[in-house]
């Protein structure tokens, strides 16, 4: 085994092979320099190593009795075979061979960013901490808020050549055991190269063919452990700070972690609003374009006069004006999420002011469509989930085509059309609409409104399948 893992590893020039000669012994140490720790090394590992003395020869014939004596590694394990080798190897680990025995000592190096706050959710009142691409450290992060046995850790290695740790994490007293059976054979069954982030995951264990995610990706440890405590089932992957938490309902991608936070009457309120914001910014262009274009009764005859003379002289129809000022906004803002954080809103807003300033002046769009489609925008930065942003994008664009072709009743038939694919949706077996449809009166208190007895007392009836009640064991 050493000779075949040097033949396929000694071209690397990151790769170090150290022999350490004790008593006429050889103790050879194999490890990757920009992987481990090599201070440690040294310190750790090779000083206790040549401290060894002449009365201390026996230890050699006990070679795990010295490494547990001398060498203060917390994680030492024998290896038997040659792919466990390279694993650990590649893994921050440095191997000890010694006559026929083979031991990994846990020297890793720190290569992640260190625990920060969430770039993409923002905490009010909560904790700040958020998860890193450090796979031990988002573990422990979970771990050190639900300090129970009953949280259940199983890992999985996926990728022929990335050999990337996956970790799936739910309490095992509240879960659905059926539902935890089939996403790890889902996951088992994953044959690929390569996991570099945490949706080809949910790529390959969801079958949703929709536009919405049934599936809540979140960077917050906080909120992670209150949905395990609520019986869903956590994926943890190794590299990437983004954690995956199934089964999901739409209604959640309205509620954040600092609505539990907060008094219930003002998490009611920001939730109106949020809900009010997605209409918006789904709806509301198809539904200037349908009164501008068809169904002048509607708007009272003050203000459509008052849209008629804004509107002379634009030489577009309304709905080529929506769409070249939507694709605009588009434009401007992946602009800033590409250009260096400095430079990118400085950018943006200069751009949007002038770009739309001028194209008002020059009489290409006119002044309400400017208003219509950057309230459209602002309204869609409700969700922090990119996923969630695309699919309403999406749905924007069907409800301005719907529109543009038959006014008021195609925005009606544009709005069944979402409502029957939000209730067509599964979430892992589970009904994404839930407790709205099917409708459950007493999980109706965590889904616009939200009450004391369900943030004290009670869980989710549809994800808990046992100890429904909160403080049971």
């Amino acid at each position: 085994m050493f000779n075949k893992i040097i033949n396929n590893l000694s071209k690397n020039p990151d790769f170090v092979v150290k022999k350490i000669n004790i008593k006429g012994e050889y103790i050879i140490l194999l490890f990757f320099e920009t992987l481990c720790d090599t201070k440690n090394i040294n310190d750790f590992l090779l000083k206790p190593l040549s401290e060894i003395n002449n009365n201390n020869k026996s230890l050699l014939f006990d070679f795990k009795n010295l490494i547990e004596k001398y060498i203060p590694s917390f994680k030492v394990n024998e290896i038997k075979n040659y792919n466990d080798t390279i694993f650990n190897l590649y893994n921050g680990f440095v191997i000890l061979f010694f006559r026929s025995n083979c031991y990994s000592l846990e020297f890793r190096k720190q290569l992640d960013s260190g625990i920060g706050s969430s770039e993409n959710e923002k905490s009010i009142k909560g904790p700040k901490d958020s998860f890193t691409e450090n796979y031990q450290t988002n573990i422990g992060l979970i771990r050190k808020r639900i300090k129970n046995n009953e949280l259940v850790l199983k890992e999985i290695v996926i990728g022929k050549r990335s050999n990337t740790k996956v970790g799936i994490l739910y309490v095992n007293d509240i879960a659905n055991e059926k539902l935890i059976k089939k996403i790890v054979n889902k996951i088992n069954k994953i044959n690929i190269d390569s996991i570099p982030d945490s949706n080809y995951i949910y790529e390959y264990i969801s079958n949703n063919k929709s536009l919405f995610p049934n599936v809540i990706t979140t960077e917050r440890p906080d909120y992670v452990s209150y949905k395990l405590l609520n019986g869903k089932i956590c994926i943890v992957v190794e590299n990437t700070p983004s954690v995956l938490l199934l089964p999901a309902f739409f209604i959640e991608f309205f509620h954040t972690m600092d609505d539990y936070y907060q008094n219930n009457i003002n998490a009611f309120y920001m939730r109106i609003i949020r809900l009010f914001a997605f209409i918006i910014t789904v709806m509301l262009p198809g539904i200037y374009i349908a009164l501008i274009t068809y169904n002048h009764e509607i708007i009272p005859p003050s203000l459509i006069v008052n849209f008629a003379m804004q509107k002379d002289g634009v030489p577009f129809p309304t709905v080529i004006e929506a769409l070249v000022m939507n694709v605009t906004f588009e434009i401007l803002r992946e602009t800033d999420l590409r250009t260096p954080s400095k430079l990118g809103s400085a950018l943006s807003i200069v751009g949007a002011l002038v770009l739309g300033d001028a194209a008002v002046q020059a009489g290409l769009v006119s002044p309400i469509m400017v208003i219509v489609i950057a309230i459209t925008s602002i309204s869609e930065l409700i969700f922090s989930t990119n996923e969630v942003g695309n699919s309403v994008k999406i749905w924007r664009l069907i409800f301005i085509a719907f529109a543009g072709f038959s006014g008021i009743l195609g925005v009606f038939i544009a709005f069944i059309l979402l409502v029957g694919e939000l209730c067509s949706i599964n979430s892992f077996d589970i009904p994404y609409m839930y407790p709205t449809s099917p409708f459950n009166l007493k999980d109706q208190e965590n889904n616009i409104i939200l009450s004391n007895n369900y943030k004290m007392k009670f869980r989710n009836k549809l994800t808990s399948f046992k100890n429904i009640k909160r403080g049971e064991l």
